[in-house]
């Protein structure tokens, strides 16, 4: 009876632990599927593609050349983007830890209505 008595203690501690973990940010799978997208068309140089997932309101601010010197140099700086880290959404935005081999840096991107990325953005890691 005790051995049964410290099992079902043992158990409800668990349970009470793994219910005041905090969950992992939730992320639209659409956004997450863009940034997936972002993150292997900079890995392999590909900024053409890149440039191609992107909205019309991206492209009237941004210029594919413009886009090719910024992949070059994200790239040329920081190395390979190794992996990426959901921080959740905000006002539609997604934010990612995105880990480069030298260094990490948080990226948004945000998607348009019709489906092409608004927001592409990487600034310092806060």
């Amino acid at each position: 009876m005790k051995r049964f008595l410290f099992l079902l203690v043992m158990l409800s501690l668990a349970v009470a632990a793994q219910a005041q973990t905090p969950s992992a940010p939730t992320v639209d799978p659409k956004l997450d599927s863009l940034a997936k997208l972002a993150q292997r068309f900079i890995n392999n140089n590909q900024p053409d593609s890149l440039y191609a997932i992107m909205g019309d309101a991206f492209k009237q601010q941004i210029s594919a050349d413009k886009m090719k010197e910024v992949v070059g140099q994200v790239s040329g700086q920081l190395g390979k983007w190794t992996a990426m880290e959901s921080r959740g959404v905000q006002n539609g935005i997604a934010r990612y830890k995105a880990t480069f081999a030298l260094a990490p840096l948080d990226f948004y991107i945000s998607q348009d209505k019709q489906g092409k990325v608004e927001t592409f953005l990487f600034k310092p890691l806060e």
